[in-house]
């Protein structure tokens, strides 16, 4: 079937860029004026013009004066690949006509963001409820439940200062966790299939859902969290 638009998808990163605005600046100029820092080169840094490093691994004064200001690690500001630059920095896509209204539409989207953000919230407590607190904070780095910002495996090791290797068994064991009844119940009382429009669940998670839509008996919010509050707590004393 043939395509409606030729849309053209220019890089920056997003890290950068939140970071700036949860900062308080409406603008990359406001904040490099505000603290005397180049603005064309921060703007180079942010589009992958430019790397974090020089050849000779000297990290570029630009780079050091915003980790600097902003108060934040590199791995803060680059994912592994954002350190390599981008030699080719805007592509151009072909979209359907109702792919482009979900991008053009902001009321639309931001209401989807917002249930997504609900579903990731409650997904985030299960997870805390579940597991240890050092694999509950592995996983949500992975999979970007914090500050949704997903982090390789590279990343979360040099988080918790241990192998990467290291980082797999724990995240391995985890998810093993993650997939007994009682805790893919409540990920499942999220709604996240529906808001996320999975379709196909397996089996036997459909199985888990059909029961308890047939028992109508879901756990209040407040309790949940309140049951997430307890559990943490006991762990820690």
């Amino acid at each position: 079937m043939t395509n409606d638009y030729r849309v053209k998808i220019t890089i920056r990163n997003e890290r950068i860029l939140k970071l700036i605005e949860d900062s308080g600046f409406v603008s990359v100029r406001s904040f490099c004026n505000s603290h005397k820092i180049a603005y064309q080169q921060l703007t180079e840094l942010i589009a992958g013009k430019v790397k974090p490093f020089t050849e000779n691994g000297v990290m570029v004064t630009v780079c050091r004066q915003m980790l600097e200001v902003l108060n934040v690690s590199l791995e803060d500001c680059f994912t592994s690949r954002q350190l390599e630059g981008f030699n080719k920095r805007s592509f151009e896509i072909k979209v359907k006509e109702q792919d482009l209204k979900k991008i053009i539409n902001p009321t639309k989207n931001q209401e989807q963001k917002m249930m997504e953000q609900q579903a990731k919230n409650r997904i985030r407590y299960a997870i805390e409820m579940g597991l240890e607190p050092r694999e509950a904070a592995m996983l949500k780095m992975k999979f970007g439940f914090d500050y949704g910002v997903e982090h390789s495996g590279e990343e979360i090791a040099k988080k918790f200062n241990i192998s990467r290797s290291r980082v797999g068994q724990i995240l391995a064991k985890a998810q093993r966790k993650m997939k007994h009844p009682s805790i893919m119940r409540q990920i499942l009382q999220t709604g996240a299939d529906e808001v996320f429009n999975i379709k196909n669940l397996p089996n036997h998670l459909k199985k888990i859902k059909q029961e308890d839509e047939q028992k109508l008996d879901y756990m209040d919010p407040d309790e949940f969290l309140e049951l997430c509050h307890i559990k943490n707590t006991n762990k820690l004393n």
